[in-house]
């Protein structure tokens, strides 16, 4: 997938929203043919089986790298 716009278009928020890290104000978001947000219906991240890389990285400050990528993989 990719998502092509201007800056502040809202390609970081729809993002999010897919990934379950924000949830959507109105309509619905399916991953495949599964609903994964909607009215009275929220997957939360680790259940959706999305992946997204970060501008920045994202790590837990308080980890080593090899710590940091340790708990990724623990969670599989």
């Amino acid at each position: 997938m990719a998502l092509l716009g201007p800056s502040g278009c809202g390609k970081t928020t729809t993002l999010r929203m897919i990934a379950g890290f924000e949830r959507p104000d109105a309509g619905r978001i399916y991953v495949g043919e599964r609903l994964v947000a909607g009215p009275g219906c929220f997957v939360p991240p680790e259940q959706r089986q999305v992946g997204m890389v970060f501008q920045n990285y994202a790590l837990f400050p308080h980890m080593s790298v090899s710590d940091d990528v340790a708990y990724g993989l623990s969670r599989k």
